[in-house]
């Protein structure tokens, strides 16, 4: 299977079956923070991402924030929804999740987020299980995702991955 086509394909991370993943030996969430859980614009977390955060929690999923954005962000944001983060992660490059997954095996996490050349690329290269999610905000994007997007379209049309892939397990 390609690098680039992730295991699952939703709208957005609401429409995630948490329980489907914790049934299948998913114990570990990491997810992207900008675009995947709120928009940039966002500095702390919805009420409906605090719901998020306590369904992963009653169903046993631990759910840890991985982003490539900066350390004042993305801590402000996780302390505030009370997970473990880790900021310039440099996804897709292993080193980032090797840190976030000690104690756990490949098996058992899952990653979900909104770019295929970061979020998938990085999780299928550890041989996680990979879930893409809709764009959030796309004008609120810094330049250099801006550029990332150009590739991921070509990458998203030609292998269809938001067509009749929808959901896919």
């Amino acid at each position: 299977m390609s690098i680039f086509i992730p295991h699952e394909y939703h709208k957005s991370i609401h429409d995630i079956d948490l329980l489907k993943l914790y049934e299948n030996g998913k114990r570990l969430i990491l997810t992207d923070l900008d675009n995947t859980l709120v928009s940039y614009a966002e500095p702390i977390p919805t009420e409906e991402i605090r719901a998020f955060k306590k369904k992963c929690d009653e169903i046993g999923l631990t759910l840890v924030i991985i982003s490539n954005n900066n350390e004042k962000r993305v801590k402000r944001f996780a302390d505030e929804l009370g997970v473990p983060y880790l900021a310039k992660a440099l996804k897709p490059l292993k080193r980032g999740y090797r840190k976030l997954t000690l104690g756990y095996s490949n098996d058992e996490v899952a990653i979900i987020g909104d770019q295929v050349l970061t979020d998938i690329v990085g999780g299928k290269r550890m041989g996680f299980y990979t879930i893409l999610v809709d764009v959030i905000d796309y004008k609120t994007e810094s330049w250099k995702t801006r550029f990332n997007r150009f590739f991921e379209r070509l990458i998203i049309k030609k292998y269809n991955i938001k067509g009749d892939k929808h959901g896919r397990t």
